[in-house]
């Protein structure tokens, strides 16, 4: 997905929040709730990160549309998980920054 000014201010903006609510300060709340609520999932139970992933996916659910429009396919991953794997693959930082 390419990315734009509204995009980086957008992201930069979650993660100030999931930051004010004790989270990493370069971590978004939907990279978050998949961490935490994929330990909730492992343990075949509910806690607040497994609801606020699914409801994040939910919301984002357009953006699984965009990428079936845009590519042909439908994703694998839900919004969530995406942004998890772009966290692991530190996609956030400038390419320089990057292992």
């Amino acid at each position: 997905m390419s990315r734009s000014w509204g995009h980086e201010v957008f992201v930069a903006l979650d993660q100030v929040i999931n930051a004010l609510f004790g989270g990493y300060a370069d971590e978004t709340i939907s990279a978050r709730a998949y961490r935490l609520g994929s330990k909730a999932k492992a343990r075949d139970s509910w806690d607040q990160w497994r609801v606020v992933w699914v409801i994040a996916d939910a919301l984002f659910v357009w953006q699984d549309a965009l990428i079936q429009w845009r590519t042909g396919r439908a994703p694998e991953q839900g919004h969530c998980e995406r942004a998890y794997n772009s966290e692991r693959a530190r996609l956030g930082l400038p390419p320089e920054y990057r292992s």
